[in-house]
């Protein structure tokens, strides 16, 4: 071949190339308009608070489709008002983003004149949704008070809150259930931020490291997220038979960005001097054997109540009673207590429920 035969010949196959991406561009602008389309259909269906035109935009959606039409229900048990819907954009390919800022019940319990933004992220294949995740701009407040009702209101948790296998049985009722915690969460802040039931003294400053031939105690927070992590999971029908009476807390399905939500509501807690809340760790710090929760409490009678929990390993090594004797001494002589509650220890379960 020539050189100018190849030179006519590359010329061509250039001017082919071009014209085949040109023709492609309009192809995918077509379908990134279609998509968008789809996506403000999505939210129109949600917002409707109907699962029968939502569900047929999520067919293909896999296990998001449970996911979305239980947040839907929680939603409508919420009374979710949309206050700001800004159109949906394209995010990255095949990934539609659509931000909805709505004023809510449960937030609004929580008395700080927050909306919250909820972003919806749809993925699609050939125009068909296949999966949806969400996000929100939460203020830690909301998690402390999850976390709160967890800890307070077992009857919660294990009614209309219940869950098999992650999922909500009633996620409306569960919205209006949680509302009405979120509202018992600020009373009990109010009551504990006016003096009202002072927990500890302005002087105190609770330990911030203890260390043993066993074992070091130090706060939780999003730095031991991990073993924290890795310590309850390991654990979870031990702990729900033990500690916390129920399959809301720990679960199968807790995601790492919920870890982290309660390793960041514990710390604001802590700072805050609300409650406290410990890890136990190996002396070289890579494992939690336990963890130790020193809070307020409201039963008659006492002036703190102690949780505590030590992981299935270690309570088949006889670690448990060793932790709780070494937590009665400890609280005894370094905290500004005369009485102590250790609810499922120094008082039958049953008998704490009753008080």
């Amino acid at each position: 071949m020539s050189k100018s035969t190849l030179s006519r010949f590359s010329s061509y196959a250039l001017f082919l190339l071009t014209i085949a991406g040109c023709a492609r561009e309009p192809d995918v602008v077509d379908q990134q308009v279609a998509d968008l389309a789809t996506a403000e259909n999505m939210i129109d269906a949600f917002y409707s608070f109907d699962p029968a035109r939502l569900q047929p935009l999520l067919s293909e959606a896999g296990e998001a489709e449970v996911a979305i039409l239980g947040y839907q229900a929680w939603a409508e048990g919420g009374n979710y008002m949309v206050l700001e819907r800004t159109p949906c954009a394209i995010e990255s390919k095949g990934t539609v983003v659509c931000a909805i800022t709505v004023q809510d019940d449960p937030v609004l319990a929580l008395e700080t004149g927050f909306n919250v933004t909820d972003t919806f992220h749809i993925s699609f294949v050939e125009g068909v949704i296949v999966g949806v995740e969400t996000s929100s701009n939460d203020q830690p407040i909301y998690y402390e008070a999850r976390q709160w009702v967890v800890q307070n209101l077992p009857e919660v948790m294990e009614g209309p809150c219940r869950e098999t296998e992650g999922v909500r049985e009633s996620p409306g009722d569960c919205a209006i259930a949680m509302t009405r915690g979120y509202r018992q969460f600020m009373q009990a802040r109010t009551t504990e931020t006016k003096g009202i039931s002072p927990f500890i003294p302005e002087d105190f400053e609770p330990p911030t490291l203890v260390e043993t031939t066993d074992f070091v105690v130090v706060p939780l927070g999003p730095d031991l997220v991990d073993i924290d992590y890795a310590a309850y999971m390991s654990s979870i029908e031990h702990l729900q038979q033990t500690f916390t009476r129920g399959t809301s807390w720990p679960h199968e399905n807790i995601t790492a960005e919920e870890a982290m939500q309660d390793m960041v509501a514990e710390q604001n807690r802590f700072n805050n001097r609300e409650s406290f809340a410990y890890a136990v760790l190996t002396p070289d710090g890579e494992r939690e054997r336990g963890c130790i929760y020193v809070r307020s409490v409201s039963k008659p009678g006492f002036d703190a109540e102690v949780v505590l929990w030590v992981t299935a390993e270690e309570y088949e090594a006889g670690f448990d009673p060793t932790l709780y004797a070494w937590t009665m001494e400890w609280i005894e002589e370094n905290w500004p207590f005369d009485a102590v509650a250790y609810p499922g220890r120094s008082i039958e379960w049953d008998d704490w429920d009753a008080l």
